[in-house]
């Protein structure tokens, strides 16, 4: 009797656990795509390239005006993409993570005009606070965004420090988002998800991460 009690509460346990596993997979907000994300490294390599054909006429300020624009051109093709692709109401996970990542980046913004004489400073710490955005949100996102995060986090404080001592080059920014990006290309590709238009179905492996 001792044995089937044991079992059964093993059993419960083991439910549980896969209930709480469905409702943690459940919870992602799968709405980015792995094209995306290549798309955005390709853009990050293409621009750091761009900058260091012309580097000796490109300031500090500029450096950072170029990547604040990179940041808002993929920021804005990836809410295109979502939208052009919503067929379903959005879940809360997808308010959710954006509630988590925006303040970091709102913080990036406004610290910009107190920054703007050290505007050389400016990409690693915006690439920080990238990093903090991911690891708030990763609860909510899939795969080892953490990782990732911390990642752009460790490579964001280099970035700052080298550019504090005068080792300026527009490589490091291009090559952490075009390196970055790709692995998030790489964690997208492996999440398997269930297709918009029948949240029934079994989910699949796919490059499209339906929100």
């Amino acid at each position: 009797m001792g044995g089937s009690s044991e079992f059964d509460v093993e059993d419960a346990l083991r439910q549980v656990a896969d209930i709480h596993a469905q409702v943690a997979r459940s919870s992602f907000f799968r709405g980015y795509r792995a094209e995306i994300a290549v798309g955005q490294a390709v853009v990050a390599l293409g621009t750091a390239a761009a900058e260091w054909a012309a580097w000796g006429s490109i300031g500090p300020q500029t450096h950072a005006l170029i990547w604040l624009g990179v940041a808002l051109v993929c920021a804005l093709a990836s809410l295109i993409d979502l939208v052009l692709r919503r067929r379903t109401p959005p879940r809360p996970s997808a308010k959710i993570a954006a509630q988590q990542l925006v303040p970091a980046l709102g913080v990036g913004v406004a610290i910009a005009p107190l920054l703007w004489d050290q505007a050389e400073l400016l990409p690693g710490i915006w690439t920080m606070l990238f990093g903090v955005g991911l690891l708030s949100s990763a609860p909510y996102l899939p795969g080892h965004i953490r990782l990732l995060g911390l990642f752009y986090l460790v490579a964001g404080g280099v970035m700052a420090h080298a550019a504090h001592v005068g080792l300026n080059s527009p490589w490091p920014m291009g090559l952490t988002f075009c390196g970055g990006q790709l692995v998030a290309a790489a964690i997208l590709r492996e999440i398997p998800v269930v297709p918009a238009h029948d949240e029934r179905s079994t989910p699949t492996h796919s490059t499209t991460l339906d929100d």
